[in-house]
Protein backbone atom coordinates (compact mmCIF):
# COMPACT_ATOMS: atom_id res chain seq x y z
CA UNK A 1 0.00 0.00 0.00
CA UNK A 2 1.53 3.30 -1.04
CA UNK A 3 1.90 6.33 1.18
CA UNK A 4 -0.67 8.26 -0.80
CA UNK A 5 -3.49 5.88 0.25
CA UNK A 6 -2.39 5.37 3.83
CA UNK A 7 -5.20 6.08 6.35
CA UNK A 8 -4.66 8.96 8.73
CA UNK A 9 -5.42 6.89 11.85
CA UNK A 10 -3.14 3.94 11.14
CA UNK A 11 -0.63 5.60 8.89
CA UNK A 12 1.78 6.55 11.66
CA UNK A 13 2.06 2.91 12.74
CA UNK A 14 3.14 1.54 9.35
CA UNK A 15 6.63 0.05 8.95
CA UNK A 16 8.21 -2.00 6.21
CA UNK A 17 6.67 -5.45 5.96
CA UNK A 18 10.02 -7.22 6.20
CA UNK A 19 11.01 -5.29 9.31
CA UNK A 20 7.64 -5.93 10.92
CA UNK A 21 7.76 -9.64 10.29
CA UNK A 22 11.23 -9.97 11.75
CA UNK A 23 9.84 -8.90 15.12
CA UNK A 24 7.02 -11.44 15.20
CA UNK A 25 7.63 -14.64 17.10
CA UNK A 26 6.53 -17.42 14.79
CA UNK A 27 5.99 -14.99 11.88
CA UNK A 28 5.13 -17.06 8.85
CA UNK A 29 5.37 -20.19 11.02
CA UNK A 30 3.26 -22.22 13.40
CA UNK A 31 1.81 -20.06 16.17
CA UNK A 32 0.33 -23.07 17.94
CA UNK A 33 3.60 -24.84 18.74
CA UNK A 34 4.21 -23.38 22.20
CA UNK A 35 0.53 -23.33 23.12
CA UNK A 36 0.08 -27.00 22.31
CA UNK A 37 3.05 -27.82 24.52
CA UNK A 38 1.98 -25.68 27.49
CA UNK A 39 -1.84 -25.88 27.31
CA UNK A 40 -2.90 -28.89 25.20
CA UNK A 41 -6.45 -28.94 26.66
CA UNK A 42 -7.28 -25.20 26.53
CA UNK A 43 -9.96 -24.61 23.90
CA UNK A 44 -10.01 -20.80 24.09
CA UNK A 45 -6.24 -20.66 23.60
CA UNK A 46 -6.53 -22.79 20.49
CA UNK A 47 -9.19 -20.43 19.15
CA UNK A 48 -6.91 -17.44 19.65
CA UNK A 49 -4.00 -19.24 18.03
CA UNK A 50 -6.16 -20.16 15.05
CA UNK A 51 -7.07 -16.50 14.65
CA UNK A 52 -3.38 -15.57 14.84
CA UNK A 53 -2.67 -18.07 12.08
CA UNK A 54 -5.27 -16.40 9.88
CA UNK A 55 -3.81 -12.98 10.55
CA UNK A 56 -0.33 -14.28 9.77
CA UNK A 57 -1.54 -15.86 6.54
CA UNK A 58 -2.93 -12.53 5.38
CA UNK A 59 0.26 -10.74 6.37
CA UNK A 60 2.35 -13.24 4.41
CA UNK A 61 0.20 -12.78 1.31
CA UNK A 62 0.24 -8.99 1.43
CA UNK A 63 2.94 -7.58 -0.87
CA UNK A 64 2.82 -4.11 0.67
CA UNK A 65 3.57 -2.62 4.07
CA UNK A 66 1.75 -3.79 7.20
CA UNK A 67 1.03 -1.54 10.21
CA UNK A 68 3.37 -2.22 13.10
CA UNK A 69 0.40 -2.25 15.47
CA UNK A 70 -0.65 -5.59 13.93
CA UNK A 71 2.64 -7.26 14.88
CA UNK A 72 2.66 -5.74 18.36
CA UNK A 73 -0.90 -6.86 19.06
CA UNK A 74 -0.19 -10.38 17.80
CA UNK A 75 2.80 -10.68 20.11
CA UNK A 76 0.67 -9.53 23.07
CA UNK A 77 -1.96 -12.14 22.21
CA UNK A 78 0.69 -14.85 21.88
CA UNK A 79 2.13 -14.01 25.29
CA UNK A 80 -1.35 -14.04 26.84
CA UNK A 81 -2.16 -17.54 25.58
CA UNK A 82 1.19 -18.87 26.80
CA UNK A 83 0.75 -17.58 30.36
CA UNK A 84 -0.17 -20.20 32.91
CA UNK A 85 -3.53 -19.82 34.56
CA UNK A 86 -4.17 -19.39 38.28
CA UNK A 87 -7.33 -19.07 40.37
CA UNK A 88 -6.99 -15.27 40.39
CA UNK A 89 -6.35 -15.07 36.63
CA UNK A 90 -9.20 -17.49 35.95
CA UNK A 91 -11.61 -15.48 38.11
CA UNK A 92 -10.63 -12.14 36.57
CA UNK A 93 -10.36 -13.48 33.02
CA UNK A 94 -7.23 -11.44 32.42
CA UNK A 95 -5.55 -13.96 30.10
CA UNK A 96 -8.63 -14.53 27.95
CA UNK A 97 -9.62 -10.91 27.61
CA UNK A 98 -6.08 -9.65 26.98
CA UNK A 99 -5.61 -12.22 24.23
CA UNK A 100 -8.89 -11.51 22.48
CA UNK A 101 -8.57 -7.75 22.76
CA UNK A 102 -5.10 -7.95 21.20
CA UNK A 103 -6.33 -10.21 18.39
CA UNK A 104 -9.19 -7.85 17.65
CA UNK A 105 -6.83 -4.87 17.59
CA UNK A 106 -4.64 -6.65 15.05
CA UNK A 107 -7.72 -7.55 13.01
CA UNK A 108 -9.01 -3.96 13.01
CA UNK A 109 -5.76 -2.39 11.85
CA UNK A 110 -5.02 -5.11 9.29
CA UNK A 111 -8.44 -4.83 7.69
CA UNK A 112 -8.47 -1.02 7.70
CA UNK A 113 -5.07 -0.92 6.00
CA UNK A 114 -5.93 -3.60 3.46
CA UNK A 115 -5.13 -2.70 -0.17
CA UNK A 116 -8.29 -4.54 -1.28
CA UNK A 117 -10.57 -2.76 1.18
CA UNK A 118 -13.34 -1.97 -1.39
CA UNK A 119 -13.83 -5.68 -2.15
CA UNK A 120 -14.13 -6.47 1.58
CA UNK A 121 -16.78 -3.90 2.39
CA UNK A 122 -19.73 -6.26 1.98
CA UNK A 123 -18.29 -8.64 4.61
CA UNK A 124 -17.33 -5.74 6.87
CA UNK A 125 -20.83 -4.24 6.75
CA UNK A 126 -22.43 -7.61 7.47
CA UNK A 127 -20.15 -8.24 10.44
CA UNK A 128 -20.48 -4.76 11.94
CA UNK A 129 -24.28 -4.69 11.70
CA UNK A 130 -24.48 -7.91 13.72
CA UNK A 131 -22.93 -6.16 16.70
CA UNK A 132 -23.82 -2.49 16.36
CA UNK A 133 -27.39 -1.14 16.24
CA UNK A 134 -28.65 -0.08 12.86
CA UNK A 135 -28.87 3.55 13.98
CA UNK A 136 -25.36 3.62 15.41
CA UNK A 137 -23.43 6.41 13.60
CA UNK A 138 -20.44 4.10 13.13
CA UNK A 139 -22.60 1.54 11.32
CA UNK A 140 -24.46 4.17 9.30
CA UNK A 141 -21.16 5.62 8.11
CA UNK A 142 -20.46 2.32 6.33
CA UNK A 143 -23.62 2.57 4.23
CA UNK A 144 -22.73 2.89 0.51
CA UNK A 145 -24.49 6.23 0.17
CA UNK A 146 -22.28 7.80 2.85
CA UNK A 147 -19.17 5.66 2.43
CA UNK A 148 -18.63 5.84 -1.33
CA UNK A 149 -18.34 9.64 -1.43
CA UNK A 150 -15.39 9.65 1.01
CA UNK A 151 -11.74 9.74 0.09
CA UNK A 152 -9.51 6.73 0.62
CA UNK A 153 -8.03 7.90 3.93
CA UNK A 154 -11.46 8.82 5.31
CA UNK A 155 -12.89 5.46 4.26
CA UNK A 156 -10.17 3.63 6.15
CA UNK A 157 -10.77 5.76 9.21
CA UNK A 158 -14.49 4.99 9.07
CA UNK A 159 -13.81 1.25 8.77
CA UNK A 160 -11.34 1.31 11.64
CA UNK A 161 -13.73 3.17 13.95
CA UNK A 162 -16.62 0.84 13.06
CA UNK A 163 -14.54 -2.28 13.69
CA UNK A 164 -13.35 -0.88 17.01
CA UNK A 165 -16.92 -0.19 18.05
CA UNK A 166 -18.00 -3.69 17.02
CA UNK A 167 -15.17 -5.34 18.93
CA UNK A 168 -15.73 -3.16 21.97
CA UNK A 169 -19.34 -4.34 22.03
CA UNK A 170 -18.05 -7.93 21.98
CA UNK A 171 -15.58 -7.19 24.78
CA UNK A 172 -18.27 -5.60 26.94
CA UNK A 173 -20.58 -8.56 26.35
CA UNK A 174 -17.82 -11.04 27.25
CA UNK A 175 -17.10 -9.10 30.42
CA UNK A 176 -20.80 -9.30 31.29
CA UNK A 177 -20.70 -13.09 30.86
CA UNK A 178 -17.66 -13.35 33.13
CA UNK A 179 -19.31 -11.14 35.74
CA UNK A 180 -22.47 -13.27 35.67
CA UNK A 181 -20.39 -16.45 35.91
CA UNK A 182 -18.58 -15.13 38.97
CA UNK A 183 -21.83 -14.14 40.65
CA UNK A 184 -23.31 -17.59 39.97
CA UNK A 185 -20.20 -19.20 41.44
CA UNK A 186 -20.39 -17.08 44.59
CA UNK A 187 -24.09 -17.86 44.98
CA UNK A 188 -23.35 -21.56 44.49
CA UNK A 189 -20.67 -21.46 47.19
CA UNK A 190 -23.18 -19.81 49.53
CA UNK A 191 -25.74 -22.56 48.84
CA UNK A 192 -23.08 -25.21 49.39
CA UNK A 193 -22.12 -23.68 52.73
CA UNK A 194 -25.77 -23.57 53.82
CA UNK A 195 -26.36 -27.21 52.87
CA UNK A 196 -23.20 -28.40 54.61
CA UNK A 197 -23.91 -26.34 57.73
CA UNK A 198 -27.49 -27.59 58.03
CA UNK A 199 -26.47 -31.19 57.42
CA UNK A 200 -23.52 -31.08 59.81
CA UNK A 201 -25.42 -29.41 62.65
CA UNK A 202 -28.37 -31.77 62.41
CA UNK A 203 -26.03 -34.76 62.23
CA UNK A 204 -24.58 -33.66 65.58
CA UNK A 205 -27.96 -32.76 67.10
CA UNK A 206 -30.72 -35.10 65.95
CA UNK A 207 -33.60 -33.00 67.25
CA UNK A 208 -32.34 -29.59 66.10
CA UNK A 209 -34.26 -29.85 62.82
CA UNK A 210 -37.01 -32.47 63.19
CA UNK A 211 -38.15 -33.73 59.80
CA UNK A 212 -40.34 -36.66 60.85
CA UNK A 213 -44.08 -36.47 60.17
CA UNK A 214 -46.45 -37.72 62.85
CA UNK A 215 -45.61 -38.91 66.34
CA UNK A 216 -44.88 -42.14 68.16
CA UNK A 217 -45.04 -45.41 66.30
CA UNK A 218 -46.84 -43.72 63.36
CA UNK A 219 -43.95 -41.27 62.75
CA UNK A 220 -42.61 -41.13 59.18
CA UNK A 221 -38.93 -40.14 58.95
CA UNK A 222 -36.85 -39.66 55.78
CA UNK A 223 -34.46 -42.48 56.71
CA UNK A 224 -37.30 -44.92 57.44
CA UNK A 225 -37.01 -44.96 61.23
CA UNK A 226 -39.66 -43.96 63.75
CA UNK A 227 -37.39 -41.41 65.46
CA UNK A 228 -35.29 -38.51 64.13
CA UNK A 229 -31.72 -39.38 63.16
CA UNK A 230 -28.68 -37.42 62.09
CA UNK A 231 -29.08 -38.71 58.54
CA UNK A 232 -32.58 -37.30 57.92
CA UNK A 233 -31.40 -33.98 56.53
CA UNK A 234 -28.62 -35.54 54.42
CA UNK A 235 -31.12 -37.99 52.90
CA UNK A 236 -33.65 -35.27 52.10
CA UNK A 237 -30.94 -33.11 50.57
CA UNK A 238 -29.87 -36.02 48.38
CA UNK A 239 -33.46 -36.54 47.23
CA UNK A 240 -33.75 -32.83 46.46
CA UNK A 241 -30.54 -32.98 44.45
CA UNK A 242 -31.87 -35.96 42.53
CA UNK A 243 -35.02 -34.06 41.65
CA UNK A 244 -33.01 -31.01 40.61
CA UNK A 245 -30.83 -33.16 38.35
CA UNK A 246 -33.87 -33.63 36.11
CA UNK A 247 -33.96 -29.86 35.67
CA UNK A 248 -30.25 -29.96 34.82
CA UNK A 249 -31.01 -32.33 31.94
CA UNK A 250 -33.64 -29.87 30.70
CA UNK A 251 -31.06 -27.08 30.94
CA UNK A 252 -28.57 -29.04 28.86
CA UNK A 253 -31.18 -29.79 26.20
CA UNK A 254 -32.30 -26.19 25.80
CA UNK A 255 -28.92 -24.46 26.04
CA UNK A 256 -27.74 -23.20 22.67
CA UNK A 257 -24.20 -24.02 21.51
CA UNK A 258 -21.78 -21.20 22.16
CA UNK A 259 -18.16 -20.34 21.38
CA UNK A 260 -17.91 -17.75 24.15
CA UNK A 261 -14.73 -18.43 26.19
CA UNK A 262 -16.69 -18.29 29.45
CA UNK A 263 -18.98 -21.21 30.30
CA UNK A 264 -22.09 -20.71 32.43
CA UNK A 265 -23.98 -24.00 32.09
CA UNK A 266 -21.96 -26.08 34.64
CA UNK A 267 -22.33 -23.40 37.29
CA UNK A 268 -26.05 -23.00 36.58
CA UNK A 269 -26.39 -26.77 37.02
CA UNK A 270 -24.60 -26.69 40.38
CA UNK A 271 -26.88 -23.90 41.62
CA UNK A 272 -29.95 -25.89 40.59
CA UNK A 273 -28.77 -29.01 42.43
CA UNK A 274 -27.83 -27.16 45.62
CA UNK A 275 -31.01 -25.11 45.61
CA UNK A 276 -33.02 -28.29 45.12
CA UNK A 277 -31.44 -29.74 48.27
CA UNK A 278 -32.47 -26.71 50.31
CA UNK A 279 -36.04 -26.69 48.97
CA UNK A 280 -36.48 -30.37 49.80
CA UNK A 281 -35.69 -29.67 53.46
CA UNK A 282 -37.82 -26.53 53.58
CA UNK A 283 -40.74 -28.33 51.95
CA UNK A 284 -40.75 -31.12 54.53
CA UNK A 285 -40.65 -28.52 57.28
CA UNK A 286 -43.78 -27.00 55.75
CA UNK A 287 -45.42 -30.43 55.87
CA UNK A 288 -44.72 -30.59 59.60
CA UNK A 289 -46.76 -27.43 60.15
CA UNK A 290 -49.91 -29.23 59.04
CA UNK A 291 -50.57 -26.94 56.06
CA UNK A 292 -50.62 -29.96 53.74
CA UNK A 293 -52.26 -32.43 56.10
CA UNK A 294 -52.54 -36.06 54.94
CA UNK A 295 -50.52 -35.36 51.77
CA UNK A 296 -47.80 -37.83 52.80
CA UNK A 297 -48.69 -41.19 54.33
CA UNK A 298 -45.46 -43.20 54.17
CA UNK A 299 -41.72 -42.87 53.65
CA UNK A 300 -41.91 -43.41 49.89
CA UNK A 301 -44.40 -40.57 49.54
CA UNK A 302 -42.16 -38.35 51.67
CA UNK A 303 -39.14 -39.03 49.47
CA UNK A 304 -41.13 -38.47 46.28
CA UNK A 305 -42.34 -35.19 47.73
CA UNK A 306 -38.69 -34.23 48.33
CA UNK A 307 -37.86 -35.12 44.71
CA UNK A 308 -40.66 -32.92 43.43
CA UNK A 309 -39.52 -30.07 45.65
CA UNK A 310 -35.99 -30.48 44.31
CA UNK A 311 -37.27 -30.10 40.77
CA UNK A 312 -39.46 -27.15 41.76
CA UNK A 313 -36.38 -24.91 41.95
CA UNK A 314 -36.79 -24.74 38.17
CA UNK A 315 -39.58 -22.21 38.69
CA UNK A 316 -37.05 -19.68 39.95
CA UNK A 317 -33.84 -20.68 38.19
CA UNK A 318 -35.42 -20.67 34.73
CA UNK A 319 -35.34 -16.87 34.94
CA UNK A 320 -31.61 -17.11 35.53
CA UNK A 321 -31.33 -19.55 32.62
CA UNK A 322 -33.11 -17.17 30.24
CA UNK A 323 -31.00 -14.22 31.35
CA UNK A 324 -27.81 -16.27 30.98
CA UNK A 325 -28.82 -17.27 27.43
CA UNK A 326 -29.31 -13.63 26.47
CA UNK A 327 -25.97 -12.56 27.95
CA UNK A 328 -24.09 -15.39 26.23
CA UNK A 329 -25.68 -14.76 22.83
CA UNK A 330 -24.67 -11.10 22.95
CA UNK A 331 -21.09 -12.18 23.59
CA UNK A 332 -20.76 -14.39 20.52
CA UNK A 333 -17.48 -13.39 18.83
CA UNK A 334 -17.24 -12.03 15.33
CA UNK A 335 -14.39 -11.76 12.87
CA UNK A 336 -13.64 -9.71 9.78
CA UNK A 337 -10.36 -11.31 8.74
CA UNK A 338 -10.79 -14.07 6.18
Amino acid sequence: MGTEVRPSVVGELVVAAAAGRSEVVGGGGDWSTRVEELHPASAWRMSVVERLQRLQAEIDQRPAEVPQAVHVAMRIAARAVELRSSPARWYSGVNIERAWRAVHLADEVLVASSPDLPSRMAAIRATVTRKLPERDPRARALAPAAFDVLGDAARRDVVLVALRGMHQASHDAATAVRSLRNRIILFGLLLLAINLAVGWLTALHDHMLPLCLGTGADAICPTGTATPTGGDVWWLQLMGMLGASIAVVVLLLRTKPSVVPYTLTPYQAVVKVLLGAILAVVGVLILRTGLLHDLVGNQAALLIFALVLGYSQQLGTRLLDSFADQVVQRAQPSATTT
